[in-house]
């Protein structure tokens, strides 16, 4: 598989998402859930993914894979599919939480909050898609591209016509494990030198 997931603990993780929310290098992919594939190309790299909405920038909130008007109170999602290989009936890797919410809002203050979601690994079998392999993954996740590669990024639901809306993601360049584990001992050092200086001053 493509994607490498590096995992943090969880204050190395609170530290990356507020870091990676200042890179410059940050773009917004739209994933319709009523057209096809969404085509983003990213450089080799490690890449922070991120779930937004329309108050971030991007173009939906959510998707609803059986209500057209978009009116429903239930079937809310923010999961997605990914496909790297062009060919016939290639794997495919999806991502997100098993629940459906009450709202577009309510699904994406859902996925921004979890503290992990699913990735499940799905291979075609000859008739159809069974799951092959399942992982969790701490959120923010983090992705390792190793070299240029085009990515297409669906919903998930092969039957768009009485879909609603989609999901929007935020790909920001993130820092290589090797600096980021640097930045956490500067981090680290940092705090000592401010313990000690407070030590020092309640000792005076």
């Amino acid at each position: 598989m493509t994607f490498n997931f590096s995992k943090f603990a969880a204050a190395a993780a609170v530290s990356l998402a507020t870091l990676a929310g200042g890179v410059a290098q940050a773009e917004i992919v739209n994933i319709s859930a009523t057209s096809g594939a969404t085509i983003f190309n990213f450089t080799a790299g490690t890449f922070l993914v991120e779930w937004i909405g329309t108050a971030d920038g991007g173009a939906y909130d959510g998707w609803n894979g059986s209500c057209p008007t978009g009116s429903c109170n239930s079937g809310w999602r923010e999961n997605f599919t990914v496909i790297t290989d062009p060919g016939p009936n290639p794997d495919l890797d999806t991502f997100g939480l098993p629940t459906a919410y009450s709202s577009a809002l309510a699904a994406l203050a859902a996925y921004k909050a979890a503290p992990s979601i699913n990735l499940t690994t799905l291979s075609w079998n000859g008739s159809g898609y069974t799951p092959v392999s399942f992982e969790v993954i701490n959120q923010p996740f983090i992705v390792y591209i190793d070299a240029p590669e085009t990515i297409g990024f669906f919903v998930g639901d092969g039957s768009p016509n009485d879909n609603f809306g989609g999901v929007s993601l935020r790909i920001s360049a993130a820092p290589e494990p090797g600096t980021w584990a640097l930045m956490l001992l500067g981090f680290g050092a940092a705090g000592a030198t401010l313990r000690a200086r407070r030590r020092v001053a309640a000792t005076a």
